[in-house]
């Protein structure tokens, strides 16, 4: 598997996996090679061994080589790292519980990223599609919004007013693994307490018509939902009161908790602790700003076809 390809966007435009030397001792190392990636097709995935999830999910989308093909593929454990570094199906039946089909496991690559190939073939998209179903790139999330903002942030990132372009993206995405997440009151399937992130990032660099190189940063929340499900335990939940305090729901302060928001990519090095390459970011100098799903029919990642039905799009971005 030749996974995240730091050349994508071109010679010119490196982009590189986000530098984690804040958290490397507790990065889950690939067996076979002695390395921090796990590689799949076209996207890689590091491992955090304490939380079961990945720090950071890498892929490489290129759209007009998006194929249309069946939806396949069933999550599994990677056998690169150990059983106790990553979750299995067992726990995701431990979270469900409480309230039946109500955590997901949920992509942070998603399967249509890496649904394409370069000649065109149905079969090797296909298989790209399937290597997501990895438990090394899921994360729980409540279904309200794994089904919703979560599903539809990228589509509308990358095709909404920008048909054909970018044609090209790179994309990085993860969890916030703040020390302060709320227990989950199941356990795991092997009596492990787990504390659920509460808060995921994603980050996209593009090229636009000026030839310079942009990223744009957001962040979504789900502690809401999980709060209303009685899914948590809150005690020793986070001190809102003291200003200073970097924790995953610092930028909801001045909102409303399960709002979804584009941030400056500034705010997500200090959440998660990792450092990005460098570009331009149109956000930069401005507070988080709300995204709002808006019910729409939007062009596809073919170029002539439309998405049967009615769909969604995010709108508010600034890209």
């Amino acid at each position: 598997m030749k996974g995240y390809n730091i050349h994508f966007l071109g010679k010119n435009n490196v982009v590189e996996i986000p530098d984690c030397k804040e958290c490397i001792h507790d990065i889950a190392i690939n067996k076979e090679t002695a390395k921090y990636e796990l590689d799949y097709i076209y996207y890689s995935v590091i491992q955090s061994k304490s939380r079961r999830v990945p720090i950071i999910s890498a892929s490489n989308i290129y759209r007009t080589k998006f194929e249309k093909v069946a939806r396949a593929g069933n999550f599994k454990g990677d056998k690169r790292i150990s059983k106790g570094e990553q979750l299995t199906s067992n726990d995701y039946k431990q979270f469900n519980k409480i309230k039946a089909a109500t955590i997901e496991k949920g992509h942070m690559t998603k399967r249509e990223d890496v649904q394409w190939d370069m000649n065109g073939n149905k079969d090797e998209a296909k298989n790209a599609a399937i290597s997501t179903f990895f438990y090394p790139n899921a994360a729980p999330q409540h279904d309200s919004l794994n089904n919703g903002p979560w599903k539809y942030l990228e589509n509308s990132v990358i095709i909404k007013g920008r048909v054909p372009k970018p044609i090209k993206v790179s994309v990085f995405t993860g969890p916030v693994l703040d020390d302060l997440d709320p227990e989950f009151k199941e356990k795991l399937y092997d009596g492990s307490v787990f504390k659920i992130p509460v808060l995921f990032w994603k980050l996209i660099y593009y090229l636009k018509e000026d030839g310079n190189l942009y990223k744009a940063g957001f962040l979504m929340g789900q502690i809401n939902p999980l709060r209303k499900d009685n899914l948590i335990d809150e005690i020793g939940f986070r001190e809102f009161g003291v200003e200073e305090k970097i924790s995953s729901l610092k930028p909801f302060l001045e909102f409303k908790e399960d709002e979804n928001y584009q941030v400056p990519v500034s705010l997500i090095e200090k959440l998660t602790k990792l450092k990005f390459q460098a570009a331009i970011d149109l956000h930069a100098n401005i507070k988080p700003s709300v995204l709002k799903l808006e019910e729409v029919q939007i062009r596809s990642f073919e170029e002539t076809t439309l998405d049967q039905g009615i769909s969604y799009e995010i709108n508010g971005l600034l890209v």
